[in-house]
């Protein structure tokens, strides 16, 4: 571009453009970005300019990789799902990606278990089962959130025996208890504190448990799995 006294390109127009385009191929939101350029300019003349530098800039963009939103949430490793499944993905089951071993969970479980499974695994949820004599086989009675195993160790919602509690349980708590928590906010395992007393005592896990949890047989396919979470 030709700077100089007698050039009559309009800088401020150009940088207005550049910084547009910019913000356009790293965010690619068209048509917010478009609105804000235009109130910050107030200039209604400048759209069909506007428009087209972040259309072009979104479509080389896109051509190469993704936002720089979803390029921060791989590189810090955040558990996020695309939405729509990957092409490979119809190839694979839903048994060929899963790990193993499998963690589970008594109905009424020792607070030693609880303790060493959070301590030694990073799962999020985990099944709970029932078996004889709670149920006439083993059955998967649902799914409870490593965060509300977290706030029953902290609570100290303990039984001296293997015993049904019932929902009287939630009486102890409060709605805030069971809250989800911001990224880095919540309570961990390395924090809770049991004496060797509370170590053999046993929590009835029923009534925090989610009875209707999603469940997938181990051949469906890999695209309908993560479409469905």
């Amino acid at each position: 571009m030709l700077v100089g006294k007698h050039s009559s390109l309009n800088h401020g127009l150009y940088a207005v453009l550049g910084a547009a385009s910019f913000l356009g191929g790293s965010m690619r939101m068209t048509v917010s970005l478009c609105v804000i350029v235009l109130e910050l300019t107030n200039n209604l003349l400048l759209l069909p300019l506007i428009m087209l530098v972040l259309l072009v800039s979104k479509t080389v963009a896109d051509a190469f990789n993704g936002n720089i939103y979803d390029l921060i949430m791989k590189a810090k490793g955040f558990p996020y799902l695309e939405t729509h499944a990957e092409p490979y993905m119809r190839q694979l089951t839903v048994g060929d990606v899963v790990t193993g071993p499998l963690q589970i969970f008594n109905g009424i479980e020792k607070v030693s278990n609880i303790v060493f499974v959070l301590r030694t695994t990073r799962h999020n949820g985990f099944p709970v089962i029932d078996e004889p004599p709670l149920a006439e086989a083993q059955v998967v009675f649902g799914v409870i959130l490593r965060a509300h195993l977290l706030t029953l160790l902290k609570k100290k919602v303990f039984l001296c025996s293997p015993v049904l509690t019932g929902n009287d349980a939630f009486e102890q708590f409060s709605s805030n208890d069971f809250a989800k928590r911001g990224s880095g906010n919540g309570d961990k395992i390395e924090n809770i504190r049991l004496t060797e007393e509370e170590i053999e005592m046993y929590i009835d896990l029923h009534p925090f448990t989610n009875p209707s949890p999603y469940t997938v047989v181990e051949t469906m396919s890999l695209a309908k799995a993560v479409i469905l979470f």
